[in-house]
Formats: structure tokens, C-alpha cells, sequence
């Protein structure tokens, strides 16, 4: 048997066995899996034309052979068959976007999408560009039938209540093409129906971000609609009632619809947003009511002269800001990049804990209370979430945070909230290559500084 992988990677095994070495070339690759998926066996001259177009006929078959003769010492076990001018396997193939077409035309769409785990023939290039041509070809077809199968099953989920399933469909249809205007639509509405207002928020900052430097276009009027009923939903603090706080979500949930990833435990209500607790119990949505309140009271930077309505999210007074740093998400980073977000955050504490104006807690105390608190780091966090986190490690403010990878070079993206309000009080957006990752810190930490209006020297001192 031999199986060929086109969605995502490109890898050939035969009977269970990865081909390497010379096997595993572009131009090797490129060969067998044109074989495949051209039905049929394959004609010389449709494969000459397709891999050695610049080449004159007598100059192409004489790499097309050499290539064969390679791959037959190489790779025996291939099985490679040459009659007349035609070329094919001698073993039975197994091709994954033939086995992703007939799931989706069967009906099930959940298995097509579980099969796409990435574009067809994605990472591999041979320079030539007819294949190229063909290889687009097939790579639009099947983008278009894994988009109808992942907004398909993201719509039916939203509809049965399962706003977590929602979520991740939507995030699969994002990752494939950020700048899809409906997907990122409906996923911004079904993380705020999944209680993530935070959440869905930041989503649009993201996606405004990348139609801006890739189109230089705004987000689509119902879009922007969406994102201001949900920014316009009344702040806790001035919810008279646990009946007005319940019945008061402009973008309703459908009934049935989770509020967290997983559900909470009889008794346990670390992981419950605010909105659910007191639309359960009155008397404990009072006192997170109050809680509310006190947090934002305690921590909001105000002189005893202007008390707490002189505050602002523009300027944060020196000495007043305490921060910590929550796991970054991961975009883009393979196997060889485990523990790079990490160690993201460990240095950005570092610099921000080094400004002046800022007192950062310790990173690793705060990884030790999300594990032993049952934080989900792999998912979006609700306001209550970062209220209960930030008071248990002592912060006034969490910042958030996503590590983008192409390559040699990282794009990391950081929200600074307030932990009692929710509210984004800075956001700071830098690029650079990894051998310069400790510079590129650096000037995320003093973007940050700088959009809070607060000094940017490297004082310590007072901490």
C-alpha cells in the first residue's frame, strides 16, 4: 500500500514507511503524487509537459528517466511500472484528498474536515509552473468544498446550542483563509455567545488588523454591527438586578448554548462567567456583583483627591500598573518551536517588570495558579475568568497575547485589559526575524509603555 498525504504536509509511505533521501525531493514528490491523482496510468508526454515545460523533448525525457531510475534504486518498494510510454503503480494507492472528496460528497462532513489538515500540496514547491498551475487548480477545488463542509457543520452547531463546536469549526475556516469575511463573522458571534465577549473582541481587533495590511479594507458593515451591539452590552457594574443581568445580552444565546469549553462541576463555580452565576443564584450573583465593583475600585489607578470617577484607560498613573502575563497563543509554530511562547512570556514579564512605571508578577507563579486553578490556557478566557485569575495572583491588569510564525519570521500581537472591566487599555503590534526575538521584545514592552502614556525608562526602582 502506498499512502500519499497532499493536506497539510506532503509525505509519501509505503507500507507504513516514509520515504527519505532522494525519495522525498519536491521534484520525486511532485511525480508520484501527479501519478496519483491523475487518473489512470500516466503518459509521458502529459508528465514532460507538466514538470519539464522549458525543456525540449529529447532533454525533458532524459529527466524524467534519470528521476524514474532514481526513485527505482532509491525506493524499490514504490513499484514503479513502465509500459510503452506510460507510467503507473504496481501497488494499491491510497490518496487523501481522493478519501477527503468521497467523504464530502457522502455526506460526512465532519470526517472531510477532520482529514483537511491543511491545502493541498501547501509546503511544496518545484519551481515550475505548470505544476504550479495544476496544483492551484486542484488546491481551489478543495478549498471550496472544505469551506462549504466547515461552515455547513459550524452553522448546525450554533443552531443545536453548541457554541464550543461552533468555535472550533469557525477557527479551522479562519486559519485556512483569514481574510474569509463570513467565517470570521460568525466566528466573532459564536465566541460571544460562548460567553468569550473578551474573547470575540479581540478576534475583530485581529481581524481589522489584517484586512488593513493586506487589502488596506475595512471589515464588512454587518460586522462592524455585530462588534458594537456586543461592545455596547452594559457593563456589570451598573446591573441593578440578576433578572436585568441575565436578559440583557444583545446578541442573544440560542438555548442549549455552553458558556465554557467544558461544563462546571456540582459546586464548583471558578470556571462559571459572571453572567451565569448570578443568573443561577441571586444571592452569589450579588456578592460577584460586589466583588465586581470592589476590583475595579481596588485596582483602578486614582489619586484620593479625584476618587474613582477621574480615572482614565488613556493614562495610567506610574507606579499603579500591575501586570500578568498569560500564556500567548501559538500560530504557525511546528514541533521544533515547543516551548517558544513560553519563553515569550517569560522575557516580556521580564522587560515590563524593568520599566519603571510597572510591576509584572512572576510568570511562573502565574502558570502555577492556572494549573492548579483548572485554567484552560488552550482556550479564550470571560471577563469573570480574568477578574477571579487576576485577584488570586494579584494583578490589576492581564495581558494577552499571539505569536505568529512564517518562516524566519514572528508577529506577536499583545492586549494589556484591565481585569476589572474588561476594557483593552493598550495593544501593541511587532515583526521581526528570530535571531533579533530579544530586541523585538524589548520594543513590545516599551510599545506598551508607551500607548498607556507611561515613562519608558528602566528604572526598577520602587519595585
Amino acid at each position: 500500500m502506498i499512502e500519499i498525504k497532499t493536506l497539510g504536509r506532503t509525505s509519501v509511505a509505503v507500507n507504513g514507511v516514509p520515504l527519505a533521501g532522494e525519495s522525498a525531493w519536491p521534484k520525486s514528490l511532485a511525480l508520484i503524487v501527479y501519478m496519483a491523482r491523475e487518473p489512470g496510468p500516466d503518459r509521458r508526454e502529459e508528465i514532460l509537459g507538466v514538470l519539464w515545460p522549458d525543456l525540449d523533448a529529447k532533454h525533458a525525457r532524459r529527466a524524467l528517466n534519470q528521476l524514474i531510475y532514481t526513485l527505482r534504486k532509491a525506493s524499490p518498494e514504490l513499484d514503479l511500472e513502465s509500459v510503452s510510454d506510460a507510467l503507473d503503480f504496481g501497488k494499491e494507492v491510497w490518496l487523501d484528498v481522493e478519501e477527503f472528496e468521497r467523504r464530502f460528497e457522502a455526506g460526512d462532513l465532519k470526517g472531510a474536515v477532520e482529514l483537511y489538515e491543511g491545502h493541498f500540496l501547501e509546503d511544496l514547491s518545484v519551481g515550475e509552473p505548470e505544476f504550479d498551475h495544476w496544483a492551484d487548480r486542484q488546491r481551489a477545488s478543495l478549498r471550496r468544498k472544505f469551506r462549504r463542509a466547515a461552515l455547513s457543520l459550524a452553522g448546525e452547531a450554533k443552531t443545536a446550542g453548541d457554541a464550543s463546536a461552533a468555535v472550533a469549526y469557525c477557527r479551522r475556516l479562519v486559519e485556512a483563509d483569514p481574510l474569509d469575511d463570513e467565517a470570521q463573522h460568525l466566528l466573532i458571534e459564536c465566541l460571544y455567545l460562548h460567553g468569550n465577549r473578551l474573547a470575540a473582541l479581540r478576534q475583530f481587533e485581529n481581524y481589522r488588523a489584517v484586512l488593513a495590511q493586506e487589502l488596506d479594507v475595512v471589515p464588512l458593515e454587518q460586522t462592524r454591527q455585530l462588534v458594537e451591539r456586543i461592545r455596547s452590552e452594559q457593563p456589570l457594574g451598573e446591573v441593578a438586578s440578576a433578572d436585568s443581568l441575565e436578559a440583557e445580552a444583545v446578541v442573544k444565546p440560542e438555548p442549549g448554548v455552553a458558556a465554557e469549553d467544558e461544563p462546571a462541576r456540582a459546586g464548583d463555580t471558578r470556571r462559571m462567567p459572571i453572567v451565569q452565576l448570578l443568573g443561577m443564584r441571586n444571592l452569589l450573583g450579588l456578592a460577584a456583583l460586589v466583588v465586581v465593583v470592589a476590583l475595579g475600585v481596588w485596582f483602578w489607578p486614582w489619586s484620593p483627591a479625584e476618587g474613582p470617577a477621574a480615572a482614565s484607560t488613556e493614562t495610567v498613573a506610574a507606579g499603579s500598573i500591575r501586570i500578568a502575563v498569560l500564556p500567548f497563543t501559538p500560530h504557525g509554530l511546528g514541533s521544533d518551536d515547543e516551548g517558544l511562547s513560553q519563553g515569550i512570556e517569560q522575557l516580556l514579564s521580564l522587560n515590563l517588570d524593568e520599566l519603571s512605571s510597572i510591576e509584572a508578577v512572576d510568570h511562573r507563579a502565574v502558570l502555577r495558579y492556572m494549573e492548579t486553578g483548572g485554567f484552560d490556557s488552550s482556550s479564550a478566557l470571560d471577563l469573570g475568568t480574568l477578574m477571579l485569575l487576576a485577584e488570586n495572583v494579584g494583578a490589576s491588569t492581564v495581558l494577552l497575547g499571539d505569536v505568529h510564525a512564517s518562516g524566519d519570521q514572528l508577529r506577536i500581537v499583545a492586549d494589556l485589559v484591565d481585569a476589572g472591566t474588561g476594557a483593552t487599555l493598550a495593544r501593541a503590534d511587532v515583526r521581526g526575524s528570530r535571531d533579533g526575538l530579544f530586541a523585538l521584545l524589548d520594543e513590545l514592552a516599551l510599545a506598551l509603555a508607551s500607548s498607556l502614556g507611561l515613562p519608558a525608562d528602566t528604572s526598577t526602582a520602587g519595585h
